[in-house]
């Protein structure tokens, strides 16, 4: 969602909430963990939604966006509206992301019909609002990359996750030599393996689906693996790599 549009629609919670009283939404039979889901999945590379567990950066934190309107009483339903109205007419603006320099901007029907209430209404729920999710919620969204991958017969794996700017594994291990390191992407959305440190810097090739690859000569000392498209290091798509 472009930074315009949301920079737009949540300034000054009480004009908001006036300006947009016709755009509430009568939530009724919505489902949040759908929402919740969908929303890692297809928003959570460009967006940092705290109880969502992403960290997004090319588009606008949606914690820090609505932050405003709740100590002023936005009222529930009309961020629902909101993020409804966002998703079904996005502003067409782009807009120069600060850390990357990439233009941005969201595109049309990233999410359609009840999945886009069900966005609109797991957004209303949990931008700016402190702690975790809780019972169903809790069970979906991004997970958090744990653990440590260990190459075998020189073939280092590092699986995507299945939502969000985040690899499976927090970390990794590897013995000096030629290294082939793979990862599989499940999302849809575009990443790619990567590696750098030490005088080297290489790149898988950028794909929505499949396996990813690199293969390089590494020597002993520490490396970054990470994600190369924009933005997606800076939001948390990235772990240190040691060579021994």
């Amino acid at each position: 969602m472009s930074r315009r549009g949301f920079g737009r629609v949540v300034t000054g919670g009480a004009v908001v909430a006036l300006a947009f009283s016709g755009c509430s939404l009568k939530n009724s039979g919505t489902n949040t963990a759908n929402g919740k889901q969908l929303f890692a999945e297809k928003c959570g590379t460009c967006h940092t939604l705290q109880r969502a567990g992403v960290t997004g950066t090319t588009g606008p934190n949606l914690d820090a966006a609505f932050a405003q309107s709740r100590k002023d009483g936005l009222g529930e339903s009309t961020i629902e509206g909101v993020v409804h109205q966002q998703i079904l007419h996005p502003n067409r603006n782009p807009q120069v992301d600060p850390k990357t320099g990439q233009l941005t901007f969201m595109p049309a029907g990233i999410v359609t019909g009840d999945d886009a209430r069900d966005v609109a209404a797991y957004v209303a729920q949990a931008a700016a609002v402190p702690g975790e999710d809780t019972g169903r919620l809790a069970q979906v969204g991004a997970k958090k990359a744990e653990g440590t991958a260990v190459a075998k017969n020189g073939v280092l794996d590092i699986p995507m996750a299945q939502a969000g700017t985040a690899f499976q594994f927090a970390d990794a291990e590897a013995e000096a030599g030629q290294v082939k390191i793979t990862s599989e992407n499940p999302q849809g959305v575009d990443h790619n393996i990567a590696v750098r440190g030490n005088g080297v810097d290489e790149k898988g090739p950028v794909i929505p689906s499949g396996v990813s690859e690199v293969t390089v000569d590494l020597q002993p000392g520490e490396y970054e693996f990470y994600c190369s498209v924009p933005g997606h290091a800076e939001g948390g798509m990235k772990g240190p790599l040691v060579v021994k």
